[in-house]
């Protein structure tokens, strides 16, 4: 079973098994999202959450049944119209500075850790911990899982605002001689063509650019919850060398499934239940229940690019195969009675 689940997995593989890993712990697994989450999403929730009009906080469904057309429905866009609401400056803040730091540096740290453990006992063939142990576990190196988190999302930030700082030149650059070109004659529509050509060329480059470093360094993480590193960029930066368009497909694979999975419920919730507070509430609990959903595919692929890179589980796969060479039968040899028996054979007299 361990040396099965340590060998190098696939694409297919990977998400096989973190889908496995979800249905064989899915209460351990919810119930860390509750007691993570849940309090973090209601508050959430109950901050920016504002009083809509009442085609939006009755369902579709009521007003089918009431007689409305779909005309009042879907004509005049008032389905998707909330009432116009002062902002509340101090609320916004609430979430700016306090909530979302919260959650960027301590729950989903706590989030990944815990996870990672559970997977970590499954892989090897340990007793999976209960929820306060991998509760435990994911705590107790809170301060470096927080900082280290806080050193990426500033470099990621750093890297994203770059990538808008040329855009934006390119796009001041492109303005500039638009309008000259304008002046002297306008532009024809071949270089229209083109220039939206090259905006949507260049707004791939920039996706795919910040796409790849943070492939490359979003494995610091598990380093850093498993007490190898203090903080494990490097270590993931290595880890990831030749692995970036596998993980790349993986995660576009594992996004589009999840994506459209949340869409479609997310539709049936609007039809039934409205836009109320019920309705949101509900959208909120359904995310919670899939959030492991995306760290489970993160923690398995990180221990197979281990067992790729860094020949984890190499050791006890060849003591298991020795063992099981020298448990197979030999072939015994019948004694000798005499030292007569050891003397070579005349093959000469034998044949006579």
């Amino acid at each position: 079973m361990q040396n099965a689940s340590l060998r190098p997995m696939g694409i297919g593989r990977i998400l096989d098994r973190s889908f496995q890993l979800y249905r064989k712990h899915f209460v351990t697994l919810t119930m860390i999202m509750l007691i993570l989450y849940g309090p973090f999403n209601l508050l959430v929730q109950l901050l920016t959450y504002q009083e809509t009009a009442v085609s939006t906080s009755s369902s579709i469904l009521d007003q089918i049944r009431s007689g409305a057309s779909m005309q009042d429905l879907f004509g005049s866009g008032a389905f998707m119209q909330n009432k116009q609401t002062p902002i509340d400056v101090g609320k916004v803040l609430l979430l700016l500075l306090v909530l979302i730091p919260i959650m960027i540096l301590g729950l989903m740290p706590a989030t990944i850790a815990s996870v990672l453990h559970l997977v970590k006992a499954s892989l090897f063939g340990e007793e999976t911990p209960g929820v306060g142990g991998l509760l435990r576990k994911s705590f107790r190196r809170f301060w470096p899982l927080a900082g280290s988190t806080f050193l990426d999302a500033l470099i990621m930030f750093g890297i994203y605002i770059g990538l808008a700082i040329i855009i934006v030149i390119f796009v001041i650059v492109f303005a500039i001689g638009g309008n000259l070109s304008s002046s002297v004659g306008g532009l024809g529509g071949g270089a229209v063509v083109l220039s939206i050509i090259f905006f949507v060329i260049l707004g791939l480059g920039a996706i795919f650019t910040f796409s790849y470093f943070f492939i490359r360094w979003c494995y610091y993480l598990p380093f850093v919850a498993l007490d190898e590193e203090s903080i494990g960029l490097g270590r993931s930066w290595k880890l990831t060398r030749k692995s970036f368009w596998r993980l790349f497909l993986m995660y576009f694979v594992l996004t589009l499934i999840l994506y459209l999975f949340l869409a479609v419920i997310d539709l049936i919730i609007v039809a039934i239940f409205g836009l109320g507070l019920g309705g949101q509430l509900l959208q909120s609990l359904i995310s919670i229940l899939v959030t492991p959903l995306w760290v489970l595919p993160y923690a398995v692929s990180f221990f197979d690019l281990k067992v790729r890179n860094e020949g984890l589980g190499l050791e006890s796969l060849i003591e298991s195969t020795i063992q099981t060479s020298s448990s197979e039968p030999t072939e015994e040899l019948e004694p000798f009675d005499t030292f007569e028996d050891l003397r070579p054979i005349d093959l000469d007299k034998k044949n006579d």
